[in-house]
């Protein structure tokens, strides 16, 4: 067994997953467990040590193969110093020296990571590569994330909150967000978004097929919008078009800073398929700079509940390799 085999964990607010991978990325053993994320601190980090105790024991390897241990966290952090700022949606997890605790409790090499940025590299190296070393990936989610990998290597800034797409201002004094701004794309094109400007347009007076839904028992959904939409009903085909021509605009404005050769999308909207990638190319090329020749793709994640642990595994060799390299990556 290679010694640049890795185990990588993607902690969720629902469940944890994990995978042991060996040194060409390729999964060796997938499991996981509930988050139980009201329990505390505590409880949901013995059921991570727990975790991976399991993984080793199911890949079939001994404890002294495992090269590293990545793990994504949501939430922002402290890279360099391997500490959980805090996790929203994980309870009693603030200021939490993550990468101290776990490599004291299991002997072996850990580094943490930001769950969206372990997602975005995971995709760049185990799923859309393509020839690709720059590129940007948006989680279309409950909210929206992001990750951006530039000459291969992942972007964190100065701060460690590169990637936050979600909160790109897409329209001067638009829609009131939760992090204190006006206008943010995730206002706009995220799937609880998407919900609550339906839901506002049928309580305004507008007539939609969802009225039952948004006034029932049974909770409406954007995929429920979408459909909707493509079936012609007029609130939900202004919902859906605003969301998808505001997502190309972000595209846009990250296609003119950063110059990537791929954006790819991921997240539960891209469930949608080509009712999302369809309306977003389209808008992107109307939207983009007119001189411009040479447009990046825009194409759907392809590793789907599986790019969080691959690339906080791959991170984690990387990050083992640059530390044997006597500089930090």
């Amino acid at each position: 067994m290679s010694a640049r085999t890795t185990l990588g964990i993607d902690i969720g607010g629902t469940n944890i997953k994990g995978g042991v991978l060996d040194d060409q990325d390729r999964l060796l053993a997938r499991s996981a467990v509930e988050t139980r994320a009201d329990e505390g601190f505590e409880a949901s980090f013995a059921r991570i040590v727990a975790l991976i105790d399991e993984l080793i024991a199911a890949a079939g390897v001994s404890r002294n193969a495992i090269a590293a241990v990545g793990v994504g966290v949501p939430g922002p952090m402290d890279h360099a110093a391997g500490v959980v700022r805090h996790a929203p949606n994980l309870d009693g997890w603030v200021n939490i020296p993550l990468r101290r605790l776990l490599t004291e409790r299991t002997g072996l090499p850990c580094f943490v990571e930001n769950d969206a940025n372990a997602a975005a590299f995971g995709e760049f190296v185990g799923g859309t590569q393509r020839a690709a070393t720059d590129m940007v990936m948006l989680t279309l989610g409950t909210g929206i994330g992001g990750g951006v990998i530039l000459g291969g290597r992942l972007v964190r800034g100065r701060f460690d909150n590169a990637g936050e797409v979600g909160h790109m201002i897409v329209a001067l004094g638009g829609r009131a967000c939760p992090c204190g701004q006006r206008g943010c794309l995730e206002r706009y094109a995220s799937a609880n978004a998407i919900r609550e400007r339906l839901i506002e347009a049928v309580r305004a007076g507008e007539k939609s097929s969802l009225a039952p839904a948004v006034y029932g028992s049974e909770p409406l959904t954007a995929e429920d919008v979408c459909r909707a939409a493509q079936q012609g009903d007029e609130p939900s085909q202004r919902v859906w078009d605003e969301a998808c021509r505001m997502l190309a605009a972000a595209c846009v404005n990250l296609q003119h800073v950063l110059n990537p050769g791929l954006i790819v999308l991921a997240g539960g909207l891209i469930n949608a398929g080509e009712a999302l990638l369809g309306p977003v190319q389209s808008y992107f090329k109307e939207l983009t700079w007119k001189i411009c020749e040479d447009f990046p793709r825009i194409e759907p994640a392809v590793l789907g509940g599986d790019a969080g642990l691959l690339g906080a595994a791959a991170l984690a060799r990387e990050a083992l390799l640059a530390a044997g390299a006597g500089h930090a990556r």
